[in-house]
């Protein structure tokens, strides 16, 4: 489920940002004191998932169509196929392109449809959204995301259980020092956040500071996060006391809502 949840999010994630990524991953692994059987309790499960589902919600719902039965089915596969190629030819051929190295693997016709009656892809997607809701019932965050967790919801109100969903089988895939800086002093002038920072802040901060991290070294994890995993850069810096401060302040206000 690690590598699947990583593999989503180099979809949408900026390219260059690889490696930066990878040592956001080790920075996470290092948060779990002792290694735990349940997956529930795994921090950095938790972490990637709230990255996927924050870009789910940032993106208008979508739901998955089941495949197409018997010849139709045959001849819906050769002409998908063929218009995906079409399009990465189209791709290469661009005049802004300069390089194009794209590397695709197909499934075979009979293997598009699991066996639950879902497209392979979207099975495996609702096992990631069901396994994210549940994650988000063991650890609970704050109060102002629950608008944002019942979106989740929604996306799929009839989602089944997870032995009724294909789990992702992928293969599996240096310790980074916690040494990130303090938020530092609050910022007054921190603008409301946008919905996609606000559920980050509500769930995978809520989290962290749950292993012992302070408040600034959450916002500074965060920051990353947002930088190298869904394409919102800080060239000043500034970031993460921002984020701190508008923890604090979701954070007041719906204490005293």
């Amino acid at each position: 489920m690690l590598q699947w949840f990583k593999n989503q999010i180099d979809m949408f994630a900026p390219a260059a940002q690889r490696a930066e990524r990878e040592q956001c991953y080790a920075t996470l692994r290092t948060l779990a004191v002792e290694p735990s059987l349940l997956l529930y309790d795994n921090i950095e499960l938790f972490v990637l998932a709230q990255i996927v589902a924050a870009h789910q919600l940032a993106r208008a719902p979508s739901s998955g169509t089941r495949a197409p039965r018997g010849s139709a089915h045959e001849t819906w596969y050769a002409k998908e196929r063929q218009r995906i190629t079409r399009l990465l030819a189209q791709i290469a051929d661009s005049p802004v392109v300069s390089t194009f190295q794209s590397r695709i693997t197909y499934y075979d016709a009979a293997d598009v449809t699991c066996e639950h009656g879902h497209n392979q892809k979207t099975c495996e997607a609702l096992y990631a959204l069901r396994l994210t809701l549940h994650l988000l019932e063991q650890h609970p965050g704050a109060r102002w995301v629950r608008k944002h967790v019942e979106r989740l919801r929604q996306r799929e109100p009839h989602l089944p259980a997870l032995p009724a969903l294909c789990m992702p089988v992928l293969p599996a895939e240096t310790s980074l020092s916690l040494g990130m800086p303090e938020a530092g002093d609050a910022v007054e002038t921190a603008p409301a956040p946008d919905e996609l920072t606000a559920y980050l802040l509500g769930t995978i901060v809520v989290r962290l500071r749950h292993t012992g991290l302070t408040l600034g070294q959450s916002c500074a994890l965060v920051d990353q996060i947002l930088a190298c995993c869904l394409n919102r850069p800080d060239p000043a810096g500034t970031r993460p006391a921002m984020l701190a401060e508008q923890w604090r302040r979701l954070n007041q206000q719906n204490t005293s809502a």
